[in-house]
């Protein structure tokens, strides 16, 4: 029998449609990097890191390549994942995007600033478990909609959005109780004793959060990963 064609990867920079996209869920929940430039390329042909789907990462660009395109990082987006998604749930992963990502500071704790441009440098953070957790509770049963789909999505293309909607909808987090409104925006969203853990957050599948509670480590790379982050 044939051995069935590798996927072919490649990368493609995003239309304005999501530059616009990046730039409202910025203004709404991270209105402190509107003064930063960001670069969006879509990686096709499925996205693996440490074992597991990769959805929308930054990668803060070394001197060179910050002067050559005048960009202080790229946003990587799985393409094929984010093509199934609805705009909602697009919002979702931009916003969670924006976690992994912050200022460069001195010893002092002042931010530092380009010589050439004058722009605050970024650089990459562990993923911060309560901004985790708040992002959950901005975006409500749109969080849980989109883990649905992805554990659904053992072969690209064989769930779609539209599949997923035909199943009874799933409730949010325990202790999350949320409004929503037109378009599926979250309009209140009010906790309780039973809301969920940091420990919880810390073994959610969605996020694939590096460490554990505890400093355990991150889990070692697959063969299989195509993550080109560093």
């Amino acid at each position: 029998m044939a051995k069935k064609a590798k996927t072919e990867k490649f990368h493609s920079e995003a239309e304005p449609a999501v530059y616009a996209l990046l730039n409202s869920v910025m203004e709404k929940h991270h209105k402190h990097f509107r003064d930063s430039e960001f670069l969006i390329l879509f990686k096709h042909g499925g996205w693996m890191s440490r074992g597991r789907t990769a959805f929308a990462r930054f990668k803060v660009l070394a001197d060179d390549m910050r002067r050559t395109l005048d960009k202080d990082a790229v946003l990587y987006i799985n393409c094929d994942v984010w093509r199934k998604m609805t705009e909602p749930q697009q919002r979702y992963f931009l916003d969670e995007a924006f976690l992994g990502l912050d200022f460069k500071t001195n010893a002092k704790g002042d931010t530092l600033e380009h010589p050439g441009d004058g722009r605050v440098l970024l650089k990459l953070v562990p993923p911060d478990l309560e901004a985790f957790v708040e992002a959950i509770k901005r975006h409500g049963p749109i969080a849980e909609d989109v883990k649905r789909l992805l554990k659904g999505l053992k072969d690209l293309g064989q769930m779609t959005i539209e599949d997923v909607k035909e199943e009874p909808p799933a409730p949010p987090h325990e202790g999350v109780m949320v409004t929503i409104g037109e378009g599926g925006v979250v309009e209140h969203v009010e906790d309780d004793k039973n809301q969920l853990t940091l420990e919880e957050a810390a073994n959610d599948p969605m996020h694939g959060i590096g460490a554990k509670p505890g400093g355990d480590p991150a889990e070692p790379k697959s063969e299989n990963d195509d993550d080109d982050l560093v």
